[in-house]
């Protein structure tokens, strides 16, 4: 009796975790099933526009990524520059580019970049539409003109588009790029969608006094913006025809302080991100060890559940500007990369960005 009693568990455990890895695999092919940007943005755009270029030490090509700068087909716009002193490395290369500068005034609780942004909003305030920009960013000549697009519908409250991380090194700066194209799921949603202040524009009624003053206190500008505009109630405009490329020669160093930061940013203004996160990429990475597990000790017919990953790999290279065989790989690591990221980011009090530390509690 005992031992069918026994029988019995062991059966419903095995069709309960049957169960679940079905309704997990439906879900994920759900999530997998390719699908279609099909806004864009037409106008020719007209705004005296200053692009606000926060600088601090010398980037990867800086000299490269200023230069695509100043060669934009957009024709109403200059450039400034802005570093927290002339001993910055970078102001060789700022000014052997010949782009002018300002010193950051802001004197806030903010990090380095929201103060730079505030100072030259403060000191220059009659332009028609701003742009940020940051200095890790390499742009097409149309870039400028694409990314304005969009402000000249009123009801766009700011126009951001998001990056290639085109990789410069091994493995990690591989996994970078991969990692790079869940924000542009991200952006491709209008749930999702937010403004990736690597290059964000807005027009000039989008701060007054008093938010200019929340917004130095800031420690993200993307974050900050956002919630500003949909404050505001407008909406996000999301322009992948102004895709800008980082090239990124990250070493696991550099790319475990940069992921971590970016997840605990993020979990810092929303909770529910990291719930969200868990139970997608944890069910991905449960349903890639069940399926292994299945197909090798119960039947093979269970290796139809690894259509969703075959069907993200197809995405994914379909993304990617050079297809190597490694992607694959990385394809299968990101869910679990993904689990140990967020949980790492929920227990991160503090950040190093650029040199500082900023507490994301106050």
């Amino acid at each position: 009796m005992t031992q069918l009693i026994l029988d019995y568990l062991i059966e419903g455990i095995y069709y309960f975790i049957l169960a679940l890895i079905v309704l997990i695999f439906l879900s994920q092919l759900y999530l997998s099933l390719p699908r279609k940007f099909r806004k864009k943005y037409i106008g020719t755009p007209d705004f005296k526009t200053l692009v606000i270029l926060p600088c601090k030490g010398v980037d990867y090509t800086l000299d490269e990524n200023l230069k695509s700068l100043k060669d934009q087909s957009y024709g109403n716009y200059k450039i400034m520059a802005v570093i927290d002193s002339e001993d910055d490395p970078a102001t060789d290369h700022i000014r052997s580019n010949g782009i002018e500068y300002v010193i950051n005034e802001c004197q806030s609780g903010g990090s380095g970049k929201v103060r730079a942004i505030a100072t030259a909003l403060r000191k220059f305030d009659d332009y028609d539409a701003y742009v940020i920009v940051d200095s890790d960013v390499l742009a097409d000549r149309n870039w400028l003109l694409n990314l304005l697009r969009p402000l000249i519908d009123e009801s766009n409250g700011i126009s951001t588009t998001f990056p290639y991380f085109e990789p410069k090194n091994g493995f990690w700066s591989k996994f970078k790029t991969a990692w790079g194209f869940v924000g542009v799921g991200m952006m491709q949603s209008d749930i999702t969608v937010f403004g990736w202040g690597g290059s964000l524009a807005f027009r000039k009624g989008l701060f007054d006094e008093k938010s200019l003053n929340d917004f130095a206190e800031a420690v993200s500008d993307d974050m900050a913006i956002t919630d500003l505009c949909r404050a505001r109630e407008k909406k996000v405009a999301y322009v992948p025809e102004s895709v800008v490329t980082i090239n990124s020669p990250d070493d696991w160093h550099v790319f475990r302080e940069w992921s971590i930061r970016q997840t605990s940013l993020l979990l810092s203004k929303s909770r529910n991100a990291y719930y969200i996160g868990i139970l997608l990429y944890g069910s991905s990475a449960l349903l890639f060890i069940g399926a292994i597990l299945l197909s090798v000790f119960v039947s093979a017919y269970f290796l139809v559940l690894f259509i969703p990953l075959i069907m993200n790999e197809i995405k994914m290279f379909k993304r990617l500007r050079s297809k190597q065989a490694i992607y694959i790989l990385v394809q299968i690591l990101l869910p679990f990369f993904y689990v140990w990221n967020l949980v790492v980011g929920s227990k991160t009090k503090e950040i190093a960005w650029r040199g500082n530390r900023y507490s994301l509690y106050k």
